[in-house]
């Protein structure tokens, strides 16, 4: 009996263990890379919401902001935590936005890229498009 209830104490104080680790008590500080590519969606996000006037007036940025840390698996507190723990550190603070700034400037050569693209799609729909109209018309057959 005193084995069993030993256990049973045990087994309580392990899950107690389980079950509060699994808490998130403290904030977290957000790894650079992490904060990099986070601080790259937020300003696109903003230049998003800057190009949509109809959309700025209803835009409330803590509410914005919270799905991208959250799809990155934290909070805003995380973020106010992880930006003070960084504020102390200038040097490690400026190479994120260095990193953040290399991330924006590779995703608007994709989106150059891509543009380019449609742009010489929209040109060749647009002469078929002529052709076909300048063929029906008969001006292909001058006899």
């Amino acid at each position: 009996m005193k084995r069993i209830l030993q256990n049973i104490i045990i087994m309580v104080a392990l899950a107690a263990c389980v079950l509060t680790s699994c808490r998130k008590d403290e904030a977290e500080v957000i790894p650079r890379s992490k904060l990099a590519r986070i601080y790259a969606e937020m300003l696109m996000t903003d230049q998003w919401i800057t190009d949509n006037p109809d959309i700025r007036s209803l835009a409330d940025t803590s509410l914005i902001y919270e799905p991208i840390l959250e799809k990155y698996g934290y909070n805003s507190e995380d973020y106010r935590y992880s930006v003070n723990v960084y504020l102390d550190d200038p040097e490690r603070f400026s190479r994120i936005f260095r990193t953040t700034s290399e991330i924006l400037d590779e995703r608007h050569s994709e989106l150059k890229k891509q543009k380019n693209i449609l742009d010489a799609e929209r040109r060749m729909a647009e002469r078929r498009e002529l052709y076909a109209v300048n063929f029906v018309a008969g001006d292909y057959f001058p006899y």
